[in-house]
Parts: structure tokens; sequence; C-alpha cells
């Protein structure tokens, strides 16, 4: 994917945005390697915004430093993963519950629309279906119109992105289109105006993570320490 043209003004911010949201959407794998100097020709910049977006997401632990000029996907371990998934589930059930309390039609017509784009996609391109996964999430965030909530959410998406990519890449296409997706589960309990069935639904949406985190354990590709 192309990274999104550049103004000349606070050049490390836009970078350091760039790449959060790449790394939320999956552009990048666990354990993969990036280089200063080869962002910073994709940008078209020099070396100095790029490093200054890259130590951010460093401190942010979304990024590992290991070498002078390159830095890599943190790996996750299995217990990083469930900690990041507990925190999703208990955040994102609590927006969950606020937008079953609160939405209108036209919410309605939204989340319905942004999941009929992930349910296409989930057909065909993991990549768009992660991203598209990733939206209809936020979307409920935006509404529950609870910013620090939604702030924390997106540093738990910052660190699990990489892996969810892998998640709808591995996961059976017949499961990510099905119609009892608990996605559409969200969506009747919030037309239902049943806040507590929101909440389950999306708990229970974001608990389906665990399933690959013990997939991999099973066959080694997990860590647990």
């Amino acid at each position: 994917m192309p990274p999104k043209p550049l103004v000349k003004e606070n050049l490390s911010e836009q970078i350091y945005r760039n790449l959060r949201l790449s790394l939320m959407d999956g552009e990048y794998r666990p354990g993969e390697r990036l280089t200063i100097s080869s962002i910073a020709e994709q940008y078209g910049t020099s070396i100095t915004p790029v490093r200054e977006a890259i130590f951010r997401l460093v401190s942010e632990q979304a990024l590992e430093v290991k070498a002078a000029t390159s830095v890599i996907v943190p790996n996750l371990t299995s217990r990083d993963l469930r900690e990041i998934v507990s925190i999703r589930r208990d955040l994102e059930g609590m927006a969950a519950f606020r937008v079953g309390q609160i939405a209108t039609p036209a919410m309605i017509e939204d989340l319905e629309v942004q999941n009929a784009v992930f349910s296409r996609a989930a057909a065909s391109n993991p990549r768009e279906a992660a991203q598209a996964n990733r939206d209809f999430h936020f979307l409920i965030l935006r509404f529950a119109a609870m910013p620090y909530v939604e702030s924390i959410c997106e540093n738990m998406w910052t660190l699990m992105g990489p892996f969810l990519r892998t998640f709808h890449e591995e996961m059976p296409v017949r499961r990510l289109t099905a119609d009892n997706h608990l996605h559409f589960s969200f969506i009747d309990a919030v037309k239902a105006g049943d806040p507590k069935g929101a909440r389950e639904a999306m708990q229970g949406d974001i608990n389906w993570s665990d399933e690959l985190i013990t997939r991999h354990e099973e066959y080694g590709k997990g860590v647990v320490v």
C-alpha cells in the first residue's frame, strides 16, 4: 500500500500517524523488519522525521529497535496477546454497551454499511478484511463518544493489528462471512435497544482471537513466557 502524500509541516507527526495506522490495519506482519532509510525513501524525506516517528512508536511498544538503523514489528507472546485481548474486551465492551443505549437510526445504518464492507472483504481479501474490521470497531468507539476509552483501544490495536491480519488470513472464510458472525449479533442487539446484548456480542467477537492464539501455541508458533 503506497504511503499517503505528505505536506511540509510536521513531517514527523504525519509519518508517525501513517505508520501507526499501517500497524493497526495489519500492513506489517509480526517480526517484519523495517529500516529507517527505506521508510524515508518511501516518503521522500530525510531520515530525521522518520527516526522521530519510529522512536515514538518504540516508546509505545509498537516497534522494537534491533539495530541503529532498523526496527522490527514485535512478535508478541501469547501472554502479551491475551493481555491485549482482555483490555480490548473490557473497554470495547463498555463502548458497545454505551452504543446500545444511545444508537440512532443513522448510527445503525452506518454500522450495517461498514459491516457489509467487512463481509465482502472477508470473502476475498484478508488485508482489506483486517482494515474493514478495524473500521467497524472504531466506528463503535466513535459513536460511544468515550475519548479515553478510544485512545487506549487505539494503542491496543496498534500493538495487535499485525496479529489480526494473520487472524483474517488463517480463519476459514466461511466463518468470517457467516450470517451468525458476532458483528450481526451486535447490530441486532443495538437495534433492539439491548445494551447488555450489544456488550456480550462485542466481547464474544473479541474473544474469538483466543482461538488463533491457542492454535499458534499448539503448533509452536506462539511463545509463552
